[in-house]
């Protein structure tokens, strides 16, 4: 099946709010560079109390921020065809989860770490993670993160925001949402 062919199947965001893919990739580069910033300094608070999770981790579901950052699978499909942005998609992640201390590619709990990387109750920014992982194929980086919220809620975390149950991400698989 040919790209072009491929594409006119995909579902896409047609929303007249839709930012686009262009606008999802510059808000992400400079997400990336503050997270970096802070990083570098342990400011890890800063991570913690920032808005982000729409473009950083963006995933196939409306926010209170409407469809402006919502995609489908054309979209992925087109992100994923940017090695940079993949690059820089991984590494979001990656700080994201340093941030509550657990290290994404060996799926374990970071020794030895700063005072503020620790679990901040945002259970719906690991959802979004997760999930957004899971869309884009990272299957080994979605296991991580499963495995870092199953560990949560064994602890008695509630995967719970906004009136909504999360949880079904980790546990069952089965979007109770789903058409």
């Amino acid at each position: 099946m040919t790209k072009s062919l491929m594409t006119r199947i995909m579902r896409y965001n047609t929303k007249p709010e839709f930012v686009g893919i262009k606008q999802i990739k510059a808000k992400q580069k400079s997400q990336l560079d503050q997270f970096e910033a802070w990083v570098s300094q342990n400011e890890w608070m800063q991570i913690h109390s920032s808005h982000y999770d729409w473009w950083m981790f963006p995933i196939n579901k409306p926010s209170g921020h409407g469809f402006k950052w919502t995609v489908y699978e054309g979209e992925i499909f087109e992100l994923k065809q940017d090695e940079v942005y993949l690059r820089n998609y991984i590494r979001g992640v990656e700080l994201l989860t340093k941030s509550w201390g657990w290290d994404l590619f060996s799926a374990a709990i970071i020794l030895n770490t700063h005072p503020d990387q620790r679990w901040q109750h945002w259970p719906v920014r690991l959802y979004k993670a997760a999930l957004s992982v899971q869309l884009f194929g990272f299957d080994d980086y979605f296991t991580s993160l499963k495995k870092y919220a199953l560990q949560l809620m064994r602890q008695g975390e509630a995967m719970t925001y906004g009136g909504y149950d999360l949880s079904w991400l980790f546990t069952t698989g089965v979007d109770p949402d789903a058409n």
